[in-house]
């Protein structure tokens, strides 16, 4: 039995739908980019997408102990989720500040730092993301490449996914104000799945703040 799972396993990989590429170059640019390989409903899929490389930046934060930089993140991006839903009308589409960094289109030269995420949907439901990137000031550069792709969203997306990117946010930060554990590798998947969804955490069942 567990040849056939891990046969099973081995078979669904998952179907390749998107990379998602965000390139530094010199003089502070930076181009992030999405290229969907298969998919029927990029905008759906955009949702899930932003969700999984979020939650991949903070662990990686954390990872490099960089926990204070991934909670400022938060924070800030707890009033931009308000103030895109501000409102019985459209969502509002702010302009995001990115410090030193400017957005810019595709340079004809060579990056000097670059962030890699592959997404994959698996046949019976999930998603999976690999992420890579060079290494040097996290700190800096991890929080501005996830800032610089959804600035790309508030820009593109159609109100409904935006609306449901920007609730998603919203509902990620209140999974980890109660689980506090976007450092732990099970999050990385747990966080998002929570977020796409309908379920509710009571208080009682939040993790003891230590």
């Amino acid at each position: 039995m567990f040849k056939r799972l891990l046969d099973r396993f081995r078979q669904d990989r998952g179907l390749h739908k998107a990379t998602v590429q965000v390139d530094f170059f010199p003089e502070n640019q930076v181009t992030p980019q999405i290229l969907w390989l298969s998919s029927t409903s990029p905008e759906t899929g955009t949702v899930p997408l932003i969700l999984l490389v979020y939650a991949r930046i903070l662990y990686e934060l954390a990872e490099l102990n960089e926990g204070r930089v991934a909670r400022e993140l938060i924070r800030f991006l707890d009033q931009v989720c308000a103030r895109v839903l501000d409102g019985d009308g459209p969502p509002q589409r702010p302009r995001l500040p990115l410090g030193q960094l400017k957005l810019a289109a595709e340079s004809g030269q060579p990056a000097l730092k670059s962030y890699r995420a592959e997404f994959y949907e698996y046949a019976a439901g999930g998603f999976r993301l690999d992420f890579e990137g060079s290494i040097g000031k996290e700190g800096f550069y991890l929080p501005g490449a996830f800032l610089a792709l959804l600035q790309t969203c508030l820009d593109s997306l159609a109100d409904d996914p935006l609306r449901r990117l920007t609730r998603g946010l919203v509902r990620l930060h209140l999974y980890y104000r109660y689980r506090r554990d976007f450092w732990e590798g099970g999050s990385l998947t747990a966080g998002p799945i929570f977020a796409l969804g309908t379920e509710e955490i009571r208080p009682e069942d939040a993790t003891p703040e230590v």
